[in-house]
């Protein structure tokens, strides 16, 4: 499935795969695709429901299931979506791992919305 611009290409929740990225102070995030972010209006502040499906290869094949639901969000810059604490050591995430997730909605401005 892609995004592409400000139009969404078919229906239902979006899959992607993104590569972990170590930041400042040692913290974790993955990087939204500028298409679905100027498509979504994303700002830093907010947040993101997802399912992490598990940690694929470069080919896209799991290497780990894990199918767990998370709630991370927008910090510092428009496409830095931050990996909560909690959850980096409860599945063991680590800087290099390509998550596949499935976003669920979008909460801005105190308001939930499907993506």
């Amino acid at each position: 499935m892609k995004v592409m611009g400000f139009y969404k290409e078919t229906e239902g929740p979006e899959e992607l795969t993104l590569d972990v990225v170590k930041g400042a102070g040692g913290e974790l995030y993955v990087e939204i695709p500028t298409g679905m972010r100027n498509r979504l209006e994303v700002v830093v502040g907010n947040l993101f429901k997802c399912i992490i499906a598990g940690i694929v290869d470069a080919k896209g094949h799991y290497t780990r299931t894990i199918m767990g639901e998370v709630i991370w969000e927008i910090v510092g810059y428009w496409n830095e979506l931050h990996l909560a604490e909690a959850d980096i050591r409860q599945y063991g995430l680590k800087e290099g791992d390509r998550l596949r997730l499935v976003l669920k909605s979008i909460v801005q401005h105190g308001r939930e919305s499907s993506v």
